[in-house]
């Protein structure tokens, strides 16, 4: 695997623990002035949606070791 994919699946996980640690603090009340809290239905959809997103590339990625 070359430095750039390695790079890029970095930056994919980053992203998606940023988005998991926004979910949760979204969906508890660790905050009391908590601006996430209204916001809960879209912040679930988009973890949801990112989620996918690194799964359908993950995907396309094993497929293509397997193959070479």
């Amino acid at each position: 695997m070359n430095t750039i994919k390695k790079v890029l699946w970095v930056i994919a996980i980053i992203t998606w623990m940023f988005s998991l640690i926004i979910l949760v603090v979204a969906l508890t009340d660790l905050f009391p002035d908590n601006s996430f809290k209204e916001y809960r239905l879209i912040i679930g959809m988009g973890f949801i949606t990112v989620t996918g997103f690194i799964r359908i590339a993950y995907k396309k990625h094993r497929k293509q070791q397997q193959s070479h």
